[in-house]
């Protein structure tokens, strides 16, 4: 990413231009239908940059509120965590402790189970920690009001958005995955979506031998805006056939595009014009139905994302630190989720009376691309996270990370958080180019939209975070919110209460001030780096692998040039003795 997403340009350069719906001021004051929708990774420039191509995004935004600083506001920025703070409104310390793909568990010393693994969700593990969390989720605190009516989540590869989003309480929750030759879908979790929808022909399609990109198969086995389109005719026939009271829906491939993609923008440009045709699909499914003017579209992200090629942490010297230092069975676990790094490194020793002597040894080592290293401590039940050190950081910037960081700050908070310089991340699995994780800008960023009844039109400033969707949700649909970290975003309504408006002007008094120093942070990393004033080490396995044509090639020419220069010494040799034959010295 080589340039960042200036959210001032949107307000006047592209909503600026709307005009309101005529029909705003007179849509009832309260939703009865929900229809939220994740565009997973889907970074806010994705819909800017191709606004002008998207008729059915623009009339949504006609009565709708756009969040043009909107943020995850948690950590980590990744997909499980960011799906569950979206389905409950409470942050990763209070809803269980998703924090990661995994986590370390100091009393034994081993991983707990991934999030990662389709099992866990299968037999109910991942819905447990939830439940056992005592958080309200947003499925349930809907199903209090409307008791008769499902409600409902899916995705299509993305289990793991759609299980943590829909969590216990969903009615059903649906997914796809290979199956006798076809992206089927299938039931998640343990209760069962109904045999109608599973067994209608109409939802599934053949695999394919190639998908057009150069996303691996193995990532997206369709071509691009496939996948995400049987998302949404699942969505639009489950509507058809039960009238949901609400649906959440993740949309996996603007992720895949991000992570994998060669050419990024160009894919996503793609899509987002397929997105906008399914768009306009599922509102007037919604209008059909008739219910359109009753139902409260969002439309958001879980995280965002940010291609790195050459700016790396080498997460192996790191790992090499610690266990010279603390010896070779020191480290539990080491990020999580696979060999590819995120924006951020976390790090869960076996003996946390070691955090902070090894978060600070690793400082004073100034890897590179490191922007800060903090490490988490304990009182009692109380935890908290201190600072190693910071590279040429500002005291909001200071204040910033050790928000972020006190989102996850529990029992399977990690014990050494290393956070990144804009545009850099972990070494491992170079040929994965897009991550995201951490609390940079690029992995923070977000789409941010509500419209519907009741909902204030225009372009907001305010910070929205994941956690605040829940409860203006609830608040939009005339239910008391019940969200444990969350508030309701005042300004998204035609009418907010005094205290809903009380409390997000409090909130915007700190959070304003987090956005404007990781923003800060991240235009001047981009300056830097445009600039080469940025220090990058590569490790070994980070280079660039020279194809075998370009090594043969180097080799054949070399080999020439060697034969050449032999041929010419030869030539200039026995010039030298032909013309000195015969010569005589003389004093």
């Amino acid at each position: 990413m080589k340039r960042l997403f200036l959210p001032l340009l949107l307000s006047g350069a592209v909503l600026g231009v709307l005009p309101l719906g005529a029909n705003a001021a007179s849509a009832p004051a309260t939703a009865k239908y929900l229809c939220l929708i994740v565009l997973d990774a889907g970074r806010p420039d994705y819909i800017t940059k191709n606004l002008s191509a998207m008729p059915n995004m623009r009339a949504l935004l006609q009565h709708a509120r756009f969040y043009d600083r909107a943020w995850v506001g948690d950590l980590m920025s990744i997909t499980p965590p960011g799906h569950a703070v979206i389905g409950s409104g409470s942050l990763p310390k209070d809803d269980g402790g998703i924090v990661n793909w995994d986590w370390g568990i100091h009393s034994t010393g081993q991983i707990s189970p991934t999030t990662q693994a389709l099992a866990n969700y299968q037999n109910g593990w991942v819905f447990k920690i939830i439940k056992d969390s005592g958080t309200p989720t947003l499925a349930g605190v809907i199903h209090k009001k409307y008791p008769k009516d499902l409600v409902i989540a899916g995705s299509g590869a993305h289990f793991h958005a759609a299980g943590p989003m829909g969590g216990p309480d969903a009615s059903w929750i649906y997914s796809y995955d290979r199956s006798n030759g076809y992206w089927a879908p299938y039931t998640l979790g343990q209760h069962p979506v109904p045999a109608t929808l599973l067994n209608d022909r109409s939802l599934r399609v053949p695999l394919v031998s190639s998908n057009g990109s150069t996303v691996p198969l193995l990532y997206d086995p369709l071509p691009i805006g496939q996948q995400d389109r049987l998302v949404v005719n699942f969505a639009i026939k489950s509507l058809q056939r039960y009238r949901p009271r609400g649906m959440m829906i993740n949309l996996p491939e603007v992720d895949t595009i991000g992570h994998w993609s060669h050419n990024w923008y160009h894919d996503e440009t793609i899509l987002y014009r397929a997105f906008d045709s399914d768009l306009g699909r599922l509102v007037a499914a919604y209008k059909a139905a008739g219910i359109y003017n009753q139902t409260l579209f969002v439309v958001t992200a879980d995280h965002g994302i940010i291609q790195s090629k050459h700016r790396v942490l080498d997460r192996d010297a790191v790992v090499n630190q610690i266990k010279s230092t603390l010896g070779q069975h020191s480290i539990i676990l080491t990020n999580g989720g696979g060999s590819a790094g995120p924006t951020m490194t976390s790090i869960w020793l076996k003996n946390p009376a070691d955090n902070a002597q090894m978060a600070k040894a690793i400082y004073a080592k100034h890897y590179d691309n490191v922007s800060a290293i903090f490490y988490i401590q304990h009182k009692g039940s109380q935890y908290y996270y201190n600072m190693a050190g910071c590279e040429s950081c500002s005291p909001d910037l200071v204040k910033a990370y050790h928000y972020l960081l006190s989102t996850e700050a529990g029992p399977t908070g990690e014990d050494i958080a290393i956070l990144l310089r804009e545009n850099a991340r972990n070494s491992g699995l170079p040929q994965m180019m897009g991550r995201h994780g951490g609390a940079d800008w690029g992995s923070q960023q977000i789409t941010l939209i509500f419209s519907g009844p009741g909902i204030q039109p225009g372009v907001s400033h305010h910070s929205g975070r994941l956690a605040d969707i829940a409860p203006t949700i609830e608040r939009a649909m005339g239910i008391t919110p019940d969200a444990r970290d969350g508030i309701v975003l005042a300004d998204a309504f035609q009418h907010p209460t005094a205290a809903d408006t009380a409390r997000q002007t409090a909130s915007d008094a700190k959070i304003n001030v987090y956005v404007n120093a990781l923003m800060a942070r991240a235009q001047h990393d981009v300056y830097l780096e445009a600039h080469n004033q940025l220090p990058n080490f590569l490790p070994s396995n980070e280079q660039p692998v020279i194809h075998w044509k370009r090594r043969w090639a180097v080799t054949i020419v070399g080999a020439i040039v060697l034969l050449g220069t032999a041929v010419g010494l030869w030539w200039a040799v026995a010039e030298v003795r032909r013309q000195g034959t015969g010569l005589k010295w003389t004093a």
